[in-house]
């Protein structure tokens, strides 16, 4: 689509393309349209602000990866070559085709296909969460699901992975605040869609907290923790 196409009065589409911009995913005449617009448009520059902030705080949450030389190899041929000519000054490259971008977005890339399927799932709201974790196998680190929670402690739990699960057993949510002596079960979760939990069902929220999720029998945990083998945890943190 060409920038003169888009409809920026359809908030979908206008959200839409500022977290398209914030990944980098746009043509280089896109970028500068929007770069363009969100000096005259304010909700554009909005939502500019907010992909960035919700993909900072990803960002925070995934492990360094260090690349092996061949690929950098690879990817310093494949990045053109600055233009010059005797009457202009050096072409500058965009962010987006350096050498030093794809040495960031190594380390991001797991981060940005989790933020992807958080908007894929989500409608933007009027603030960032404030807290947020990936939750990840123990086994190989991949991600399973996205936990987010407000100031007013609500969570919103968001598969990623969508595990299939047999029909005699249960994926069953659990949180332990740091200080607390044993979880507490958040309750069964189906692993195809998000879920809303109420802060009221919480012990509370806070940086640091434990958050995992059991395989467990299809009625949940006989016992008031969980039985069954851990396929993802980790611990929520601040979103600044």
């Amino acid at each position: 689509m060409n920038a003169q196409d888009w409809n920026l009065q359809d908030r979908d589409e206008l959200w839409g393309l500022a977290g398209e911009y914030v990944l980098g995913v746009l043509t280089a005449e896109e970028t500068a349209a929007i770069e363009r617009l969100m000096t005259t448009n304010d909700e554009l520059r909005t939502a500019v602000h907010y992909w960035e902030e919700r993909l900072l705080g990803m960002v925070a949450l995934a492990s360094p990866v260090t690349p092996s030389p061949d690929l950098w190899s690879q990817i310093e041929r494949r990045l053109p070559a600055p233009v010059q000519t005797a009457v202009s000054p050096p072409r500058r490259s965009p962010f987006w085709e350096t050498l030093a971008f794809w040495r960031f977005t190594t380390a991001i890339g797991a981060a940005a296909s989790v933020l992807l399927a958080v908007t894929t799932f989500s409608k933007p709201t009027q603030q960032a969460p404030t807290y947020v974790v990936v939750l990840q196998s123990p086994a190989d680190k991949s991600a399973g699901w996205v936990v987010q929670g407000d100031r007013a402690g609500e969570l919103q739990v968001i598969p990623v992975a969508k595990p299939a699960v047999d029909p005699d057993r249960a994926l069953q949510l659990w949180t332990k605040p740091v200080q607390a002596k044993k979880p507490t079960s958040l309750g069964l979760l189906p692993s195809d869609r998000p879920v809303q939990i109420p802060a009221d069902r919480l012990p509370g929220l806070e940086a640091g907290q434990l958050f995992e999720i059991t395989l467990e029998p299809s009625t949940g945990s006989p016992l008031d923790r969980p039985t069954g083998k851990i396929l993802f945890i980790g611990r929520i943190a601040t979103v600044q």
